[in-house]
């Protein structure tokens, strides 16, 4: 057998439509005259489907044992009769809420009958199931028969074991004709069980002049648990309900145009559903059917009206939540046929985010004086570093901060955490930048501080920080309590000295912990509204749980190694070298720069550590006394000893520095 090239198809429907087809649907038969016998697929999904690895049958033969789901085998998959075929499909594709008419005898005898062309035909553009091997009958006009017989749509991807059914048609003049071309895959291995043949349904078959059409869709069709390519059983439909024998020129409504405004919704939007159907018969209903959200909602019908000539629309209320929502439209005519649209859908978001804090402070001239609509999180509560009027911080997913500022106490007062809408004006109070005649409406609580940076004592004074949540780390150098009504604690990190301002409003000290951590040597990392005093920057703490030791590395993977920047730098320059070294668990880590004579140029780090960690940190080129060292090559070297079994390990690196 002839390995076939898989093509996966997408079916882009959901679970929720269940009641709508989410596969190609045989929607008309025509079995007479021979020369303008012709089906017409059509695909009611919301995606192209191509059709290479799709084929079409009528070829089932009971007496002999051939059957089309041996096709996988290689063998007894078609009954060789020169009127019978099992063809496969060129390489084209059906677009979504498309069709293809498929004649089955000659391009030129569709023509010759109908006066226009078909999409493909049997006898001209068909393949033949097997290279090699010729499957479609012989016959001039290879048709179907006007008596009895099954026509059976397939897909198989050319590798499995197994086919799964499209569509399954049976058709007779009664149960006993009918019957011969029908077929149970129950005791085949491989295949699911089919419905017993004695409860198979079956079209009666019809006159020249006339056509077998799809009334709709497919019913009560079992849709899990079957042999079909979406897992429906296609043995159980009930073709008698669902097919039915119509003249030759009566078509199904026409849907087009199908649109949705606006086509990106919003949560708070309404959404009107629109389109073009038209039937030479007439309509006598037009439906749309909607699904939200799509993955677990519960489908709604809604009755479409006309809004003149051919249009038809109708509005789906406002979702109020984000999510997917899909649609389709059935449209019914005045001789009970329906047509239905592809499925469409529309994704639903919340209305653009508010302007940012970011952006209000990057464009102050711009905002001062406007009312702004802010989404934002307490970061300092009301009530907490003032008590004679509202002074509470406020912060948004841009990471930057901003004061909100009335006279008097809010009641019921502002918590961090509260997550609230915020309305009200952008001003200027002695530099400080500020929201005042605010309004607020609370969206939640209890959730974090949103972009908390963390940020240096030189970056600290920045205007762009001031009124943003932040977090410094370093090691405590001084304190002092008692100090204008609260306490001053000096921190220092790589950069220098900063100030973090605790008022006794706070209550924050009164904790033994927080209290604890900000002693004299201890290394610390803080959170609080950046600010500034006398020009200089500030942290203003508020919370005990925003002090917290600080771990001054990420988690290691246990091992001794050392990494530094190769470049020279020039510390005249003030210059530094950036290096990484990570220490085992249960060590004494130690990391010395020397000079090429092997002399001490200063200690980095010398200390013992419960926990292996990997530190990333700079060097500014001065030794012990913090003088400049000369220019020239030193060597950074690392050292750890495990403190239960003295194991001895290290690693070193060059670092040079050279000169202005």
């Amino acid at each position: 057998m002839k390995r076939i090239t898989i093509q996966s198809v997408f079916f882009l429907l959901m679970p929720y439509l269940a009641m709508a087809v989410d596969h190609l649907l045989i929607n008309e038969v025509v079995l007479q005259p021979s020369a303008g016998e012709y089906i017409l697929i059509s695909n009611p999904t919301a995606a192209a489907i191509n059709l290479s690895d799709y084929y079409l049958t009528d070829a089932t033969d009971k007496t002999n044992g051939k059957f089309y789901y041996n096709l996988p085998s290689g063998a007894d998959y078609w009954s060789s009769s020169s009127t019978d075929f099992i063809a496969r499909f060129p390489d084209t594709s059906i677009a979504a809420g498309g069709s293809l008419i498929l004649s089955m005898a000659r391009n030129s005898d569709f023509e010759t009958t109908y006066g226009s062309s078909p999409d493909l035909s049997l006898k001209d553009d068909m393949l033949d199931a097997e290279t090699g091997t010729s499957t479609i009958g012989g016959s001039p006009n290879v048709k179907l028969d006007n008596t009895s017989e099954s026509l059976i749509l397939f897909h198989w991807d050319g590798v499995s074991s197994t086919v799964e059914d499209v569509e399954y048609l049976v058709w007779g003049t009664d149960s006993t004709t009918a019957s011969a071309h029908t077929l149970d895959k129950s005791l085949i291995a491989g295949y699911a069980a089919d419905t017993p043949v004695e409860n198979q349904s079956f079209m009666t078959t019809h006159l020249d002049g006339s056509k077998l059409i799809r009334n709709g869709e497919e019913g009560t069709e079992t849709i899990s648990g079957g042999n079909g390519i979406t897992g429906h059983d296609e043995t159980s439909e009930n073709l008698a309900d669902t097919w039915s024998v119509v003249d030759l020129t009566i078509v199904k409504p026409q849907i087009s145009n199908v649109t949705a405004t606006p086509t990106d919704p919003e949560t708070t939007e309404d959404i009107v559903i629109s389109a073009d159907v038209t039937d030479a018969a007439g309509i006598s209903s037009v439906t749309l059917t909607y699904t939200f959200p799509s993955d677990t909602g519960t489908p709604a019908d809604l009755t479409m009206v006309t809004t003149g000539g051919n249009s038809y629309s109708v509005t789906i209320p406002a979702t109020n939540t984000e999510g997917t929502l899909a649609y389709f439209i059935t449209a019914m005519n005045t001789s009970n046929l329906s047509e239905t649209s592809a499925i469409g859908g529309v994704t639903i978001a919340d209305p653009p985010p508010p302007v940012t804090i970011q952006t209000i402070r990057d464009n102050f001239s711009s905002y001062s004086g406007t009312i702004v609509n802010l989404n934002v999180v307490v970061a300092i509560g009301s009530g907490i570093t003032r008590l004679d009027r509202t002074e509470a911080y406020v912060q948004d997913e841009s990471g930057y901060g901003i004061v909100l500022s009335a006279t008097g106490l809010l009641s019921p007062a502002l918590v961090q955490g509260d997550s609230i809408n915020l309305v009200g004006e952008v001003s200027e109070y002695n530099g400080t930048k500020q929201i005042i005649n605010f309004s607020s409406t609370p969206l939640a609580s209890g959730r974090p501080v949103p972009g908390i940076r963390t940020i240096t004592s030189a970056e600290l004074a920045a205007d762009a920080n001031q009124g943003s949540f932040v977090k410094v780390w370093g090691a405590v150098q001084s304190r002092s309590d008692g100090v204008g009504g609260g306490s001053n604690v000096g921190l220092e990190d790589a950069d220098g000295l900063l100030t973090i301002r605790i008022w006794d409003t706070t209550n924050l000290l009164d904790d033994l912990t927080a209290d604890s951590l900000l002693q004299v040597g201890n290394l610390v990392q803080v959170f609080g509204v950046a600010s500034q005093y006398n020009g200089d920057g500030q942290l203003l703490a508020a919370y005990a749980s925003d002090i917290q030791p600080y771990q001054e590395g990420e988690d290691s993977d246990g091992g001794t190694s050392l990494t530094v920047a190769p470049y020279p730098f020039v510390p005249q320059l003030a210059e530094k070298i950036q290096y990484t070294y990570k220490f085992p668990s249960n060590s004494r880590v130690t990391l010395r720069i020397f000079d090429m004579s092997g002399h001490i140029v200063t200690t980095l780090f010398e200390d013992y550590r419960s926990l292996s960690l990997e530190v990333t940190k700079t060097w500014n080129g001065r030794n012990e006394i913090y003088q400049v060292v000369a220019p020239g090559t030193y060597i950074m070297h690392l050292e750890t000893v495990n403190r239960s079994t003295g194991e001895i390990l290290t690693d070193m690196a060059p670092v040079v520095i050279g000169s202005r």
